[in-house]
């Protein structure tokens, strides 16, 4: 089972990713979520100033459950999430 102990979360402006990491045991997997994905669940307009992380964390349980099930179809160490996975 995958979990994410590590609150750790970084903005990667020009791959327009949120990035954030879960682990399975001690293996860690790496998430990138998309930032088209973030504005539709959490209702952003896009701006050179838009709260990226800020809206990741008031919609955090929401992307971890995403994530869970991205990669318990995949079990890849690196998973993409796009606005399909909400």
């Amino acid at each position: 089972m995958i979990g994410f102990p590590n609150s750790m979360r970084s903005f990667d402006e020009d791959a327009g990713t949120v990035r954030f990491s879960g682990y399975d045991g001690v293996m860690e997997v790496r998430f990138l979520l998309e930032a088209p994905a973030l504005e539709r669940i959490a209702k952003l307009e896009r701006s050179p100033d838009t709260d990226y992380l800020g809206a990741f964390d008031r919609h955090r349980e929401q992307i971890d459950a995403a994530a869970i099930r991205a990669y318990k179809r995949s079990k890849k160490p690196v998973i993409r999430l796009s606005i399909a996975d909400f």
